[in-house]
Order: structure tokens, then C-alpha cells, then sequence
């Protein structure tokens, strides 16, 4: 009887709500494995080596323009690349650990994004910790949003929007779609979301607390560092209130999920992945074999093919 039980309970789930188990769409039926050679060469390369800055003496091919807005702190910066035809506007929000980075380190990702979508790209210079503490960066991004609600359709011709981020600028690209569904209202002008390897749970996911100081790009020293840095006297409840973690909060809309099996973020885009597409909203879910912490801007072909779903999975949704 318990077996037969047991059985039961398990398979009328699966029978009854096969389309909200899985994510909708991703690459697992995509072979890998001819680029893995490179990847391994190339992670072992970075285990000899300290990571480097982004090199910003290469100059993308669009010439990106400065614009200042009134943020909360005072003038916020947007780093914008307009392309000639124009189909949709993303919001980029940069990675560095809420404590560094800057727009101008997303230049070549940004100008080949715009060029290759024909989308302008508007990239925010939040304020860091922690100089200005968290949660300022947040309350900076709102800020860019709702300038870019009211001003897309005067400023480059479409209401269609994108948020994008990379590691903490996944993090805050998920809260400031929440903050564009809840506050602003404007959740219908938001055509996808495109969170790459980033951290949704602020008092941090079973991989981030058992990253080994051996993972590359990002090890457990430094998480433990950037987290006393930017989050010292935050505890964990505080952290996982939904207006700074976006696991805990009501999910809904159209995100694309990308991250390497190495990464000790992980967990994070797994779990906000089955959040989010459990709540009702389509995902696309792109995970890339050996694949470290912001992977896709290294010079390999799996980074390559990883920015290419990314640029069709854009150009596809313009079209709606």
C-alpha cells in the first residue's frame, strides 16, 4: 500500500503538470563537447593567472553617448548605443559585486548587441559599495527605468524593452523588472529578461556557500569578501526580503537563464529559473558544460555560442 502510495503521489505530478516542470525551452540537446578542449585549455589558464579588468583601450564600432539623469544620489550616468535601426531598448546592468565595475567595461558586449539585434543599449553607472551603501545601486537602477519607461518612445522611437545583467547586474536587473511591474506599472513594455549567472538570493545558495577557494573567477574568499564588504550587519531575513532578493518574491514575465556548470552561482539561476517559470511565466534555460562565472566574455567558442543564443533569443522577441 505505501509503495503504491508512494507511486501515485509521484506520478500524477509529473502526468498533470509536465509543461510546468521544466523549463520551457534550453540547450540541453545541444552537444557541447567539441569545444570543451578549448574551455578546459582556457581554464587552466585562468587558475594561473589573476583576473584582469576589462581591456577599454578596444573601442566597439558604434560610439556609445553619455547621458545624465537625477537619480536618488544625485546624476546617474547611462551609457547608451543607438544603432541606425532601432527595434527595442535594453537596460544593461553591469556585474562587479555591487562594489565594482563600471558601463564603460561593457562596451564590446554592448556595441555588438546593439549592432547584431539592432537594439539601443542603455548601461547604468549605479553607485557602489561601499562608498554608497546597498541598497543604493537598487534605488539607482529604478531610477534608470523609470527614465527609460517615460523616454523610450521620444528618445529612440519604441516602448519595447529589455533588462540585462550579468552576475550582481543579474541580480539587479531581476529587482528592477519587479520594480518595473509593481511601481511603475509597465510591465506590458517589458518584452524579455536576460539573466546571466546571477544571484538571486542574497543570504546566498547552498553553491555560494560551498564554493571551494579553488573555483575559478569567483571562489569562496572572494564571495565571503565582497559579502562582508557590501552586506556587513544585513542578516539573513533582511537579506531574503523580496525587495532585495527576487527568489523570494511574485515572479512573472519572459527571462532567458544562462550559466556554467562551474559556477558557484549556480544554484541561484537553477532555483530562480523553477520560481519563475512555476508562477506562469515562459524561460529559456542555457547552461554551458565546465563553464566558469561569467564565462561568456571570455575568447573561447563556447562564449561565442552562448552570446549568440542570447542575440536570436533578443532579435526573436523584437518581432512580438
Amino acid at each position: 500500500m505505501t509503495k503504491k502510495l508512494f507511486i501515485t503521489c509521484i506520478l500524477l505530478p509529473s502526468l498533470l503538470f509536465t509543461k510546468g516542470v521544466f523549463a520551457q525551452q534550453t540547450n540541453a540537446s545541444e552537444d557541447y563537447s567539441a569545444y570543451l578542449p578549448e574551455v578546459r585549455a582556457y581554464n587552466q589558464q585562468l587558475a594561473r593567472t589573476t583576473p584582469r579588468l576589462p581591456d577599454t583601450s578596444i573601442k566597439p564600432q558604434l560610439q556609445p553617448a553619455v547621458k545624465y539623469i537625477q537619480g536618488p544620489g544625485g546624476n546617474i550616468a547611462l551609457r547608451i548605443f543607438k544603432p541606425d535601426t532601432i527595434r527595442a531598448v535594453v537596460l544593461d546592468i553591469h556585474g562587479g559585486g555591487w562594489c565594482g565595475g563600471m558601463a564603460v567595461f561593457e562596451d564590446i558586449g554592448n556595441d555588438e548587441m546593439a549592432r547584431r539585434c539592432k537594439v539601443a543599449v542603455v548601461s547604468v553607472d549605479y553607485r557602489l559599495a561601499p562608498e554608497s551603501p546597498f541598497p543604493a545601486c537598487i534605488n539607482d537602477c529604478r531610477a534608470a527605468a523609470k527614465w527609460l519607461v517615460n523616454n523610450a518612445r521620444k528618445e529612440f522611437g519604441t516602448e519595447k524593452l529589455f533588462l540585462s545583467g550579468g552576475s550582481a547586474g543579474g541580480h539587479l536587473a531581476a529587482e528592477t523588472t519587479l520594480y518595473i511591474r509593481d511601481s511603475l506599472h509597465a510591465i506590458n513594455k517589458v518584452r524579455g529578461v536576460n539573466l546571466m549567472y546571477g544571484c538571486f538570493d542574497l543570504s546566498r545558495t547552498p553553491s555560494k556557500r560551498m564554493a571551494p577557494d579553488s573555483t575559478l573567477m569567483i571562489n569562496k574568499k572572494i564571495l565571503d569578501y565582497v559579502w562582508e564588504l557590501v552586506f556587513h550587519g544585513w542578516s539573513n531575513e533582511q537579506l531574503q526580503n523580496p525587495h532585495y532578493s527576487p527568489l523570494y518574491a511574485d515572479l512573472k514575465n519572459l527571462p532567458l537563464f544562462t550559466v556554467g556548470t562551474t559556477d558557484p552561482f549556480i544554484d541561484d539561476t537553477y532555483f530562480m529559473e523553477a520560481r519563475w517559470r512555476l508562477a506562469g511565466s515562459k524561460t529559456f534555460l542555457a547552461v554551458y558544460p565546465e563553464s566558469p562565472h561569467a564565462f561568456n566574455r571570455f575568447p573561447t567558442k563556447m562564449a561565442m555560442v552562448a552570446n549568440e543564443k542570447i542575440f536570436k533569443w533578443i532579435i526573436a522577441l523584437c518581432k512580438k
